[in-house]
């Protein structure tokens, strides 16, 4: 998980060797944040499904397993309003087809590993509702390429969306109303459902263990 607290950039330019004058110039440019907030998942940012019996799973249609509940907590030395976003470390085994809660839109699905090269199925994060200082707050999201253009909107799906790999950036936060935005707070907390569906018995690599291994980065932004 990711906490942005300077962000800088360095940028030096050298004239050739071949140039009439010499010459170099360095700019130096950054923000320094003055308020920190440290992300974290109650109980752990690990979620064992445990061992699943193949003759669990439906022949033909995807199974979903039983579904864990976590929480991402975001502390914060002062009260500040944040947002995170969510990266799908393992977008690359997403397998298309698959539904949770009624939608099959890969914005909503998250890859979830691969056995002999076939891909095991995905997951979902479907999402609770969030607070600020224990007060319950309003889910809220953007879309695009960053903070402050768009308005906030209420989602219209239980699940929350990942980034697309082309920086389609999709940032939640949360607070009193939509119309009055993102609320300033000290702990902030997301409770969310994480849904897994396996494929079709039938279509899995069979003869040894298949692991299921999916991961997601979380990344909180100030704003």
């Amino acid at each position: 998980m990711k906490k942005l607290f300077i962000s800088a950039t360095v940028v030096a330019t050298l004239l050739p060797v071949f140039a009439l004058a010499e010459s170099t110039s360095l700019t130096v440019s950054g923000t320094i944040i003055p308020t920190a907030c440290t992300p974290n998942f109650a109980g752990g940012s690990l979620v064992d499904l445990g061992k699943i019996s193949a003759a669990d799973l439906n022949a033909d249609v995807q199974t979903e397993l039983g579904v864990k509940n976590i929480t991402l907590s975001m502390n914060c030395n002062g009260r500040v309003p944040v947002a995170v976003r969510v990266h799908d470390n393992q977008a690359s085994t997403q397998l298309d087809g698959i539904t949770i809660d009624g939608r099959a839109e890969k914005m909503y699905i998250y890859g979830m590993g691969a056995a002999s090269g076939v891909k095991i199925g995905g997951y979902g994060l479907r999402h609770g509702t969030p607070t600020v200082d224990a007060l319950a707050m309003s889910l809220m999201y953007q879309q695009g390429g960053g903070i402050g253009g768009p308005s906030w909107l209420e989602p219209s799906s239980t699940l929350v969306a990942k980034n697309a790999s082309d920086g389609g950036y999709i940032h939640y936060s949360w607070g009193r109303s939509v119309a009055e935005g993102p609320s300033n707070g000290i702990i902030h907390t997301l409770p969310m459902t994480l849904v897994p569906v396996v494929r079709a018995a039938s279509a899995l690599p069979t003869g040894s263990d298949i692991t299921l291994d999916g991961s997601a980065t979380f990344e909180l932004v100030y704003l």
